[in-house]
């Protein structure tokens, strides 16, 4: 896998289990540059009852950031809502929270730190993440046809009031290719609720993916599903 060096994302471990979790992600290649000049977001990982407790005084050891990011990888923590954190995001409780992490981080290294050929930025991503929500990476590969991967999409229910993101990767921009790959892409983001909020990003880089980031309120997810 190729290395991924975050210039603009701090990890921050809150207990030795989360510091861990950074060493492993480290060794895989996927890691904050040391003293990087331009952090906008601190990312503070919680993996027990104690980190959880000392998420305040964890933060006041490092520099400030635009946004403060409470990642729990335990969905039985409970984190307090504070003035000076942006966000509490957890996984679903039936994935692997590790993985789960390696792909938020992919995601955020594609879309904020490479510029993207259609418009968005960490202002855009903010807004999927804030408050506390529930959050998950939906990864395809895809080779010429991107159809394949918008079929395992579909299967992914969509929540009334969730915010989503649709990112595509391209090996390199060809106007007729595009124009094709956008019918069936165009015709899937028709199927999303009006009430959710939806952002869609294409950016060059390989292999050639497609994701769809969720991010769902804590309060929205007993609600009924949409069906695809």
């Amino acid at each position: 896998m190729e290395k991924i060096a975050l210039e603009s994302l701090r990890l921050i471990a809150a207990d030795y289990v989360s510091q861990q979790v950074i060493d492993e992600l480290r060794s895989e290649g996927i890691y904050s540059i040391k003293n990087s000049p331009n952090v906008h977001v601190n990312v503070v990982l919680v993996s027990t009852d104690k980190g959880a407790d000392n998420v305040n005084e964890i933060l006041e050891t490092h520099a400030c950031a635009r946004r403060n990011v409470i990642i729990t990888m335990n969905p039985e923590l409970c984190i307090k809502e504070e003035s000076g954190i942006y966000s509490i995001l957890s996984f679903q409780a039936d994935s692997n929270p590790y993985l789960e992490l390696k792909k938020f981080l992919q995601l955020y290294n594609i879309c904020i730190e490479n510029h993207g050929i259609i418009c968005f930025d960490l202002s855009d991503f903010s807004i999927l993440i804030r408050g506390r929500n529930v959050i998950s990476t939906h990864s395809y590969v895809y080779k010429k046809d991107i159809t394949d991967a918008l079929a395992h999409l579909k299967s992914i229910c969509i929540k009334e009031n969730g915010r989503y993101l649709l990112a595509i990767t391209i090996a390199n921009y060809d106007n007729n290719e595009m124009e094709k790959m956008m019918l069936p892409v165009s015709d899937y983001m028709e199927s999303f609720p009006d009430k959710n909020i939806f952002n869609f990003t294409i950016t060059e880089a390989t292999p050639k993916t497609l994701t769809l980031f969720t991010s769902i309120p804590c309060s929205s997810m007993n609600k009924k599903d949409t069906p695809k």
